[in-house]
């Protein structure tokens, strides 16, 4: 004989929506690390996880130890394997990275965007500190990328982790610098990276 059991579930509790005003990390950069000193004039390609859509006004790093110069911050898509892609979103009013505090690049207008994995580009004009990512293997972050020739993760008997990209680039003030999409790309391999946030509008 069989029997046959109906199980109801209570529905689950709606998502709280984000917060305006608030910052917002990616989901897959858990493990965070303290300052981690900037190269001036260098490309960071930061993978950015959203979860679920919503709508942001500004990109923002946390700068913990200030050094002369401008920070420039831009959204792009992924290219669907795993890399930048198109740049949607650049603004060209730069943040000031002299002293410690949110480094805050203010969209045009507050752009909605959907979940998924997205990029954060960042290019300082000096070399401060910022809050970062790990560098430890299995941290718990950091092991988006795949199919790269560095270990990912620390996956398959590797020690280094997965942090984005790099490439050589000028910073310029008022104009648009992002290449789109970015080219010239290398690997941040055993590197830490900046943790870029968004601003919830």
């Amino acid at each position: 004989m069989t029997a046959l059991f109906q199980h109801y579930l209570p529905s689950a509790p709606a998502m709280l929506p984000y917060v305006s005003g608030r910052f917002y990390a990616s989901q897959h950069a858990r493990a965070v690390g303290g300052a981690v000193a900037m190269t001036a004039n260098r490309l960071y390609c930061v993978p950015y996880v959203l979860a679920r859509p919503g709508l942001f006004s500004a990109m923002a790093v946390s700068v913990t130890t200030g050094a002369a110069g401008l920070l420039r911050m831009a959204l792009a898509a992924d290219n669907g394997a795993g890399r930048p892609g198109a740049v949607v979103e650049e603004p060209v009013a730069d943040a000031d990275t002299a002293a410690a505090g949110n480094a805050l690049c203010p969209f045009a207008q507050p752009r909605w965007i959907s979940a998924g994995v997205w990029w954060l580009l960042l290019c300082f004009s000096g070399a401060p500190s910022v809050r970062g990512t790990s560098t430890q293997a299995f941290s718990g972050g950091n092991t988006l990328l795949l199919g790269s020739a560095a270990a990912d993760g620390g996956a398959g008997g590797g020690t280094g982790s997965e942090n984005g990209f790099f490439a050589a680039l000028a910073h310029q003030v008022g104009v648009p610098i992002m290449a789109n999409p970015p080219s010239g790309l290398s690997y941040l391999v055993n590197a830490a990276t900046p943790l870029p946030t968004l601003r919830a509008a």
